[in-house]
């Protein structure tokens, strides 16, 4: 589910990472390190798996980008969705911090709260994709269709950023930290990555499937023009479905390199050690 592009019901603060079906034992022991030190050996195409909402995620994508060296960035949002954002994005703050007003002070903290509001604002994503290109020559381009983010970006302001759903999203919402749930989501994801393929819950309709024959076609293309393209989306779209459905299965053949965001955690800690700065 993209939550970028508006996909999202109002009452819930998660996407599609939650609906994954977890099986027993644990096989993240078993999980090879996929993170070359050498940027040369790279793929020319390479697929970042992200938690959106992520709030480390900026700074995750710029140490990523930043060893990868990609000559383009994609990133999983439509040009209709960023313009839309950029028309309606005070707005949409102002109402998130009215809706607030009446609620609990510490409500502004709330994993779900925190989730909203980087749903409403500009994702991580496209900000660490556009300052990361900055200065470096390189290009950065969206991906996606614009048909979701049509139907569901209009409701933000009348349904998502009630105080009715704010209340609603505080007592349904998981407690603890966010940076807790985040790094679950991304265990949740290698899990899927070892023991795939996966059926989502709920299954891939038709539009979902158009959207990731879609992407499939235009990284295709890109990847095929020389140099070394870099996507950052969703981690859902990068592990095969049960209903072959899914942008992995479209591009498995070209052999694309699979990495999720969090693995700048591991790059981070490898530099560290080698008194390298990031």
């Amino acid at each position: 589910m993209n939550i970028k592009d508006g996909a999202l019901s109002p009452t819930i603060s998660g996407g599609w990472e939650g609906s994954l079906r977890v099986g027993r034992g644990n096989p993240l022991q078993k999980m090879p390190p996929v993170l070359p030190s050498n940027n040369l050996s790279f793929p020319r195409l390479i697929l970042i798996g992200t938690v959106h909402g992520d709030p480390r995620g900026y700074d995750r994508a710029m140490r990523l980008l930043s060893h990868l060296q990609p000559d383009l960035v994609t990133v999983e949002i439509s040009w209709f969705s960023l313009r839309y954002r950029a028309r309606q994005g005070r707005g949409w703050q102002r109402l998130l911090a009215r809706a607030l007003e009446g609620l609990p002070e510490q409500a502004a903290g709330h994993p779900a709260i925190r989730r909203l509001r980087a749903q409403v604002g500009l994702p991580f994503e496209v900000r660490a994709a556009r300052d990361w290109c900055r200065g470096r020559e390189v290009p950065w381009r969206p991906l996606d269709l614009g048909s979701t983010a049509r139907r569901h970006l209009p409701r933000y302001g009348r349904e998502l950023l009630t105080p009715d759903n704010l209340r609603v999203l505080l007592e349904a919402g998981a407690d603890g930290r966010l940076e807790d749930l985040v790094a679950g989501q991304y265990r949740r994801a290698r899990l899927a990555y070892l023991r795939s393929p996966w059926r989502l819950f709920p299954p891939s309709g038709a539009e979902t499937r158009r959207r990731e024959r879609f992407m499939a076609r235009r990284l295709r293309a890109l990847a095929g023009r020389g140099g070394r393209v870099a996507h950052l989306g969703g981690w859902e779209h990068l592990v095969p479905w049960q209903d072959d459905g899914g942008l992995w299965r479209h591009l498995e053949e070209l052999g694309p390199l699979r990495l999720l965001l969090s693995e700048a955690d591991v790059l981070e800690a490898a530099l560290a050690v080698t008194h390298v700065p990031l």
